[in-house]
Order: C-alpha cells, then structure tokens, then sequence
C-alpha cells in the first residue's frame, strides 16, 4: 500500500466523530449539533421548547456549526453559562428586593433567588465545572458531581415553582431560562458519563 494510501486511512480514522450508545468517553470528538442532540433528544423546556433548541442556542455563540470538539467541553461550558446567570438573576432579585416594592410572598420568593436558593444552586455549580476536564475517556468514573447538578436544579426549580405562584414578574423568564441552563448542563453531563 503506498504511502498516500496509509496517510488517507489515517486522517479518516482520525476525525471519526463517534456517535451513540451509553457513554462512549467524555473526550470522544463530537460535533455540538451531535451533543446536543444525544443529549437532549426528545427532554423539553421549562418553557414547552425543545432542549435542542435551548442547546443549539446556548452552545451557539461559542462553537461554530459542524466544528468537532472534545464531548467533555460542552457541559463545561454549559455549567459555566448556567453559573454566570445565576448571578445575574440573583442581582436582578437584589435590585428589586433594595427598591422596597415587594411585600409578603413575593419578597420571600425573590429573596430565595437573591440569596438562599441560588447561592446554593451556584456553589453547586462551582464545583461541577472544575471537575469535568478531569473526566477519564471512558465512563468509569463519575467524579461525584451528579449530586451537586441535582442540587442546583432542585434549587433552582424551588424558585421557579414558587414564582410561578405569584402575578407576573419580570423574574420569572429569567429563573426559567436559568433552569433550562441548569437541565441542559446535566443532560449534557450524562452524555460524557455523569450519573
């Protein structure tokens, strides 16, 4: 076989995008698209979209379409995202609980997000993120961070359910969006082998 021939199987076998079964490594080559797609499949939103959609939109701004990239790095950079927003979100909260505006409930529920929910949800979320470059190339170990994705969706799903309760808040969108983050960085997460 000629040299040319032996280098032409090489590069083939060496941008194989591997796709499917259970967990196939966290440092497989994926396209976002593919991730996005195992991931999510048919989950939906909190908002009645597809996770896919929310994936493609989340993941979009930083990998371009088609590109191939280790699996692990996109429930990093999921995790990261759903970090970064809770701290907006809870400022946000802080801003209107300073203004003196909220009484009863709807005080207590944006001081969940403000403060006690949140910043638990985010201390969750900071310990996910450092972790998952340390993912092995099979699924052999799960790092213990499932535990604290449950963590930041419960908490974070506590605030959504209790503001969901009240009249309409300029809130509520982003607590959603927030556990939409917080879901797809989890979905994300089984695929590269998080229990």
């Amino acid at each position: 076989m000629s040299p040319l021939v032996w280098l032409a199987v090489a590069l083939s076998l060496s941008s194989t995008i591997v796709a499917g079964g259970d967990c196939p490594g966290a440092h497989r080559n994926i396209t976002m698209e593919a991730a996005c797609r195992e991931a999510c499949g048919t989950a939906t939103a909190a908002a009645g979209e597809p996770m896919y959609q929310v994936c493609m939109h989340a993941l979009g701004d930083d990998y371009r379409a088609g590109a191939v990239k280790e699996a692990y790095l996109f429930p990093y950079d999921a995790a990261w995202k759903a970090a970064l927003s809770y701290e907006l979100t809870a400022g946000w909260a802080q801003v209107v609980l300073m203004n003196g505006s909220l009484s009863g409930n709807e005080k207590a529920a944006y001081g969940l997000v403000a403060g006690g929910s949140y910043r638990e949800a985010h201390a969750a979320m900071e310990k996910v993120t450092p972790r998952l470059p340390d993912l092995p190339p099979d699924c052999g170990l799960d790092l213990g961070v499932g535990d604290e994705y449950r963590t930041a969706l419960r908490d974070v799903g506590a605030c959504r359910d209790r503001l969901a309760k009240l009249p309409p808040s300029s809130l509520l969108p982003m607590v959603e969006k927030d556990y939409n983050l917080t879901l797809l960085a989890y979905l994300l997460g089984k695929l590269v082998g998080i229990k």
